[in-house]
This record gives C-alpha cells, structure tokens and sequence, in this order.
C-alpha cells in the first residue's frame, strides 16, 4: 500500500511542480504535506531571502553566520513544526538541501585559463528545501498542525500548503497571522 500512494502521491504532484519550476516569488514559500499513516512527511520550499535577506553564496562573516544560524535552526524540526502530542509522532529524519552546491557541467575544468569570477547577486535565486519525516503511532490524532515558522520568518507572508492523505488531495493557503494548518 505504500508503494502504490508514494507511486500516487508522485504522479498527482507532477502538475503541480512542473507548474512551480521556475517560480520563485519572494514572500511565498510552498509546504507539501503527506500523511501515508503512519509516516507524515512535511517538505519546505522557499527562496531563501525569505529566512535571510539573500540568495547568494554568503561572502562576509555576518551573512555566513546568518546561513549557519538558518541550518541550525531548520535542523531542529520543533522550532518549526509543532504537532499534537496525542498523536504520538516521532522524528524519523531531517532532510537539509545545500542551495550553493555547485554544479559543474561535462566540460574540462582546467583552470590553466582565465575565468571572470565577478559573480552579479542580482541573479541568484536560491532555494532552501527542508523535508521533516515523522513516524506517528495515533496518525488520526494529527487533526491541526502548528507553523511556529511563520512567526520565526516574517519573509514568508503566505505559505501555499499543498496536502496528499487518505482523505485525498486538498490545496490550502496561510498569510498574515495564520500559523495552525488543519489537515482533512
């Protein structure tokens, strides 16, 4: 059964994240929330001057202990994620993507020759993906979720949540004060 509702859950978001590729709007992030008892699983997408003013590779001391502080504090799932106690879920995994992890296409790399390495930051457009997978011993106790995130990062000025259960696919957004999710 799993298989068939990850295989599910993959094939009905398909749509929707080609749609997202390549959107990138300050101020909106998206949540993907996927309840495939007993395992619930809650993925962060945002750009990253949402949580730190910049989208750039940090360069000084105070924006490089900005990003670390941001890892640190993303790593600990509670600070952004509070669920019900009543519904017995435990921290499985913490999945932090690196956004300055360079890619390097096919190309020699021989650095023999000159390159121009004056980066413009106007054209930077990181993304931080934060993915948080809990195991819940009563999953139909996880009625309402709590975002303290929101309240953390006033970046975010609406989050479009986006939701796969066995009660099906539902779409909600949050902005302004909003910050408890009510799952179907």
């Amino acid at each position: 059964m799993q298989k068939i509702f990850s295989l599910l859950f993959g094939v009905l978001m398909l749509p929707q994240l080609a749609m997202a590729v390549g959107v990138h709007q300050h101020g909106v992030a998206q949540l993907d929330v996927v309840l495939e008892p007993p395992m619930l699983t809650l993925a962060l997408h945002s750009p990253l001057a949402n949580f730190i003013g910049f989208e750039y590779k940090p360069v000084s001391a105070e924006e490089q202990a900005r990003w670390t502080e941001l890892q640190e504090q993303m790593l600990q799932a509670r600070l952004q994620v509070e669920l019900p106690t009543s519904a017995g879920c435990s921290l499985d995994k913490v999945v932090l993507s690196d956004p300055f992890v360079e890619y390097f296409d096919d190309h020699d790399h021989d650095h023999d020759h000159d390159h121009d390495h004056d980066h413009d930051h106007d054209h930077d457009h990181s993304e931080l993906t934060v993915e948080y997978q809990y195991n819940c011993t009563q999953p139909q106790q996880l009625k309402q979720v709590q975002l303290p995130l929101l309240q953390n990062y006033p970046g975010i000025e609406k989050l479009e949540v986006r939701m796969l259960s066995p009660a099906g696919q539902h779409l909600q957004s949050l902005g302004g004060q909003e910050h408890r999710l009510t799952l179907p």
